[in-house]
């Protein structure tokens, strides 16, 4: 059987290494509230990435990853997502778009679009109407994987996108332009999401926290 834990540390390895290429590491005050890993960097090129990491492999056998990176409030580029929940031989639930924040027809999401157009899982998730609110139809939204080769172009589909998205994300920065509202009503949507607290809590974490980290720095709104 495969063993999923080692693979999506791996991913999470790559991911931070990438943000460090070119970001700063922010000493985010809401962040450093909350008892597991989280990372958020900010450059020239965008305006916030995190990536948190709940390990839960010893008491739950779980882990879970959450990576979302936003452009600057110039900038109608669309917002990076990726989330995987996993156990020891299976992902039970991996979630990755280019949702809008400004341009829906953006030159980011249209190549979203053809590079995952090709691409199926073996099981795709349905999706409930807030996410449909706020994410592409290309979103991938997949749940048990449990094939190697599967997982290993889960693991390829999402580097090979991120390295796209950091190189061109902040390429249509425009001075007079203010996306934040944009990216607020993504946030909003994000935290009518029963699945994030079900699945924290399912780690053993304490429900009125889980609120507070969804709220201050998963999905934090901009006035």
């Amino acid at each position: 059987m495969i063993e999923v834990w080692d693979k999506m540390i791996y991913l999470s390895d790559e991911i931070i290494k990438r943000f460090q290429v070119d970001g700063e590491l922010v000493e985010d005050q809401a962040a450093k509230n909350f008892p597991w890993a989280n990372h958020v960097y900010t450059s020239n090129k965008y305006r916030r990435a995190h990536i948190d990491i709940v390990d839960a492999r010893e008491d739950k056998k779980l882990w879970m990853m959450h990576v979302c990176i936003f452009p600057h409030f110039n900038d109608p580029s669309p917002i990076f997502g990726f989330d995987a929940v996993c156990g020891k031989h299976k992902v039970t639930g991996v979630f990755h778009d280019f949702s809008p924040a400004g341009d829906a027809n953006h030159t980011m999401i249209r190549w979203f679009d053809q590079k995952v157009q090709s691409l199926e899982w073996k099981k795709q998730r349905e999706l409930p109407e807030w996410a449909r609110a706020i994410f592409t139809d290309s979103m991938i939204a997949a749940s048990n994987i449990n094939d190697e080769e599967e997982l290993d172009k889960t693991i390829r589909v999402c580097l090979e996108n991120l390295d796209y998205y950091l190189k061109n994300v902040g390429i249509t920065q425009e001075s007079a332009q203010d996306y934040h509202m944009a990216q607020n009503r993504y946030c909003r949507y994000q935290k009518q999401n029963p699945h994030t607290p079900r699945v924290m809590a399912s780690l053993g974490l304490d429900e009125t926290m889980v609120h507070a980290f969804i709220h201050q720095v998963l999905f934090p709104e901009v006035n």
